[in-house]
C-alpha cells in the first residue's frame, strides 16, 4: 500500500520520480497536504511540488493552474463531507477523482488554454 503521507514529503523536497507518480497519486498527496494545512496553504504546498515535478519531467508547459485548483477543491469538499481514514481509504470511496468527472464542466479548448496554465479558471459548461 502507498504511503502517501511519506509521499508528501518527497513531493515537497521534489524526491519524487515523475515517471511513477500516477494519478492515484496526485490525489493522495492533495489528499495529505489537505489534512495537514488549511486549503490555502495546501493549494500553494501542492501547486509548487506539482510545478517543481512537472519541470523535473522537462514538461513544465504541463502544469495548469485551473486543473489543480479544480482537483484540490472537488478533493477538499469530499473530504469534508466523507471523513475518511486514510488516503487510500479516500482514494477508494472517490473513485470519480481518478476518472477525470472533476473536470466534466470544462470545454476542451478553456481546460488547453494558456490563461488555464497561468489562472485557476472556473467552469464554463
Amino acid at each position: 500500500m502507498t504511503d502517501y503521507k511519506v509521499m508528501l514529503e518527497d513531493f515537497e523536497c521534489g524526491e519524487i520520480d515523475p515517471g511513477g507518480f500516477r494519478h492515484a497519486d496526485h490525489v493522495g498527496v492533495a489528499y495529505e497536504a489537505l489534512a495537514r494545512h488549511g486549503f490555502f496553504k495546501a493549494l500553494q504546498i501542492y501547486a509548487d511540488g506539482l510545478m517543481a515535478l512537472v519541470e523535473k519531467a522537462g514538461v513544465p508547459e504541463k502544469f495548469n493552474a485551473t486543473v489543480t485548483f479544480a482537483y484540490m477543491s472537488a478533493i477538499a469538499e469530499r473530504m469534508y463531507r466523507q471523513p475518511s481514514a486514510s488516503a487510500a481509504v479516500f482514494i477508494a470511496a472517490n473513485p470519480e477523482l481518478l476518472s477525470g468527472e472533476v473536470l466534466s464542466r470544462y470545454s476542451p479548448a478553456r481546460l488547453q488554454s494558456d490563461l488555464a496554465r497561468q489562472v485557476a479558471l472556473l467552469p464554463d459548461l
